[in-house]
């Protein structure tokens, strides 16, 4: 027998009129014999019931004629199936077969090929879904049918392209990586796509977008998210958010208004945060709300001219500080600048009778149990792991915060939240 570096499955029936003695066994081995022949694998596994192995024999015998031989254990094998109307049962002793070439035998590198066309529908369907989950090349026999089965002599290999269907499949996980914010994920997905079909080069765009947009790369986002083609079908569902998500991207990178810009940051921040807690990486989470809470202080503090990283005393001497708190200020000068952080920031606010420093002083009590948890975090000083509790309380201080610090909060909020997918089937 010619040999290739192919191993062919193969699923055996009893062929038509099987209770006709032999001749059923007889008609099926040539069209079985015919497949062996075109395709010359290096070994053939059978998978056959109690009967249909008879047929077998006969495939021997049409190897005898044409002066070649075919052995048992040496050019073939027979995995019986007991159970040939039980799928599961089917589908495990394939991928058993399967494990075994691919992943056992490490000596030899196979291709192999699966022909469903004979045998029960069970068989058939199972082979043909372990073949599909496993990537194998899948085969079916065809030809003339007008006498009901294909007529010996006409026997034509149909290799079955299943590029789409794996496509298909490759849309579903994108499109769950896509909802859980794995967006390099995504693109690694996308880059094996290639039905035309399919917008690869918008959804491209938009996972790269997503992606700046999470490491803050506000300039990167909006270039990649203007290309977006959001006509195209893929984006229909989400095409609105799109424009929302668009519009918070110019506004960072294009808007005039100081204050228009920085309370799009702080909204995409929390978002941020907000996702992070939803992958349950906490101690990141509140990372990022703390940041959040020293940027809400920063940008109240620019509506007065001040920067927390060089604070100009003249400016607070014209608002009328106190005298006090500018000396207890000037104490920390250093290398000619005063630098602030978030305490002093929003008790500088205070000192400037702003709503926000107020607030804070108010709550000073219940802030200090917040950022006492967050100094205690990994990511911070100390080696405490935070709960998703912790951040819900840290969050919602945060939120009540960011609206007081502009009206507008919940519409930069809603603008800056990342659209999802409607997902039918959930598959990781």
């Amino acid at each position: 027998m010619k040999r290739r570096e192919i191993i062919l499955f193969m699923t055996v029936g009893t062929g038509v009129n099987a209770d006709s003695r032999e001749e059923g066994f007889k008609s099926l081995s040539k069209k079985l014999y015919s497949t062996i022949t075109k395709i010359y694998p290096n070994h053939v596994v059978f998978f056959a019931s109690d009967k249909s192995k008879n047929t077998i024999k006969y495939i021997e015998e049409l190897f005898k004629l044409d002066d070649d031989e075919f052995i048992q254990d040496e050019d073939y094998q027979i995995v019986e199936m007991e159970a040939i109307d039980d799928f599961n049962s089917c589908f495990e002793l394939f991928e058993e077969k399967i494990w075994e070439y691919d992943y056992i035998d490490k000596t030899k590198n196979y291709q192999i090929i699966m022909d469903y066309t004979s045998g029960t529908k069970t068989m058939s369907a199972a082979m043909a879904c372990c073949g599909m989950f496993y990537s194998k090349d899948l085969i079916s026999v065809g030809g003339d049918r007008s006498r009901g089965e294909v007529s010996s002599g006409t026997e034509i290999i149909n290799y079955q392209n299943l590029y789409k269907i794996y496509d298909k499949f490759a849309l579903m996980r994108i499109r769950n990586n896509f909802n859980a914010n794995r967006f390099i994920q995504c693109i690694d997905i996308l880059n094996y796509i290639v039905d035309m079909n399919i917008h690869k080069a918008s959804l491209l765009k938009l996972c790269n977008a997503y992606y700046s947009w999470e490491m803050m790369n506000f300039e990167d986002a909006y270039n990649y998210l203007k290309e977006v083609d959001t006509k195209q079908i893929e984006f229909v569902e989400i095409k609105n958010q799109l424009k929302k998500n668009l519009n918070a991207l110019g506004n960072i990178v294009h808007s005039k208004s100081v204050n228009l810009k920085n309370c799009y940051i702080l909204a995409s921040l929390i978002n941020n945060s907000i996702r992070r807690a939803e992958g349950y990486n906490y101690d990141d989470a509140i990372a990022r709300l703390y940041r959040s809470f020293e940027l809400i202080a920063q940008i109240k503090l620019t509506k007065y001219n001040i920067k927390s990283s060089d604070v100009d005393t003249s400016i607070l001497l014209e608002n009328n500080v106190s005298q006090e708190f500018i000396e207890d200020l000037e104490k920390t000068r250093e290398d000619g600048k005063i630098r602030i952080g978030l305490a002093k920031d929003f008790l500088l606010l205070n000192e400037l009778g702003d709503e926000l420093g107020k607030y804070y002083v108010e709550n000073e009590s219940k802030i200090k149990n917040l950022t006492i948890k967050r100094n205690n975090s990994i990511l911070a000083h100390g080696l405490d792991s935070q709960t998703k509790e912790d951040f819900d309380d840290f969050l919602e201080f945060i939120l009540s915060m960011a609206r007081k610090l502009d009206k507008d909060m919940n519409k930069f909020l809603n603008q800056t939240k990342l659209a999802k997918f409607d997902l039918k089937l959930e598959i990781n």
